[in-house]
């Protein structure tokens, strides 16, 4: 499943849980994340998320290398400065996520599980709001995302959304 369609999914799967108290609007969050391959090699990114209502999502990996990616429904810009690139892409394949996500269940452990696609999503709540994230990817790699600091429903820009490129940046469509 690509990046993309994760966080779709996961902001959707975030609202339904929340639906039953409130509605949400915005979500914001410092995030690390550790995807550990088949051979046990592990790879650690840090950064944060900005992510409002309906469709739009802006992702920022500070660490090890910087990297933006920009979602604006189906519009995708995936911007690398150490490669002076951006990359521009539309999503192709449209999927009813709300429908799959009410399938969501509550397991005995105490985490939602939510199977999309060939995927299984194991999202832990504390204090009632997400705080980690579980799932494997289409290349059989396991990926852990811990949520901090996080804000349900803070003020966010919708100019916070818009890639702006910078001069002398290659743009690539695909």
């Amino acid at each position: 499943m690509s990046v993309f369609k994760f966080w779709v999914i996961f902001l959707l799967y975030i609202n339904l849980l929340y639906s039953w108290g409130q509605n949400i609007q915005s979500f914001r969050s410092d995030f690390s994340q550790i995807i550990e391959s088949q051979e046990g090699r592990k790879v650690s990114y840090s950064g944060n998320i900005e992510a409002k209502a309906p469709n739009l999502v802006k992702w920022t990996y500070l660490k090890p290398l910087k990297k933006e990616i920009f979602i604006r429904g189906e519009d995708v810009v995936i911007y690398e400065p150490s490669l002076y690139q951006a990359t521009i892409s539309h999503l192709k394949q449209k999927t009813d996520f709300l429908s799959i996500l009410k399938k969501a269940t509550l397991q005995k452990d105490g985490r939602y599980r939510s199977d999309i696609g060939h995927n299984s999503y194991f999202l832990t709540l504390k204090n009632g709001k997400p705080y980690s994230l579980e799932f494997i990817d289409e290349l059989e790699n396991k990926i852990y995302i811990e949520f901090k600091k996080v804000l349900i429903n803070s003020n966010i820009n919708d100019k916070d959304f818009i890639f702006i490129p910078k001069e002398g940046i290659d743009i690539i469509q695909q």
